[in-house]
């Protein structure tokens, strides 16, 4: 392990590492065969773009995650053992190689887009749509009783 990413070179060390990973997962294969297919070169700048904007807000993602995988998934369905295994081995890949504020961002954004991504293609409301509905006394029991790793209350 080395110290935090810090850079883009850094993203992409951490996102060929972990494609190397996904990319032969039992489970993440074929979700991934269109990466295959393409090779993880022409896959790789856009997924720097993705994580460089989410880590370090350099605008330079510009696309619809969302979209991609809604497509992605109507070649090849997926669901929440595979956002669960993809969280996994991200979480893994980035504590391998990475410690400090920018890795843990990572992880909890990476938790927060597998969260948000498997509820909006299952067709469930956001955390956040459901949590407006609820009044402070009807939260979720992890909420009000700050269960490790579940979010704390607003």
């Amino acid at each position: 392990m080395t110290g935090d990413l810090t850079c883009r070179a850094d993203v992409e060390a951490l996102l060929r590492r972990f494609y190397g990973r996904a990319l032969v997962d039992d489970l993440l294969a074929e979700p991934f065969t269109e990466v295959r297919e393409q090779g993880l070169e022409s896959h790789l700048p856009v997924m720097c773009d993705f994580w460089e904007t989410v880590l370090f807000g350099a605008g330079t993602y510009r696309g619809s995650a969302f979209r991609v995988h809604q497509r992605v998934r109507t070649q090849h369905p997926f669901g929440a053992a595979h956002f669960d295994r993809w969280l996994e081995l991200w979480h893994r890949t980035v504590d391998e190689m990475y410690a400090g504020p920018h890795a843990d961002r990572a992880k909890v954004q990476g938790a927060g887009i597998a969260t948000s991504m498997n509820r909006r293609l299952s067709g469930l409301p956001s955390m956040a749509a459901e949590l407006a509905g609820r009044s402070a006394g009807s939260a979720p029991e992890a909420l009000r009783l700050g269960v490790p790793g579940s979010p704390s209350p607003a």
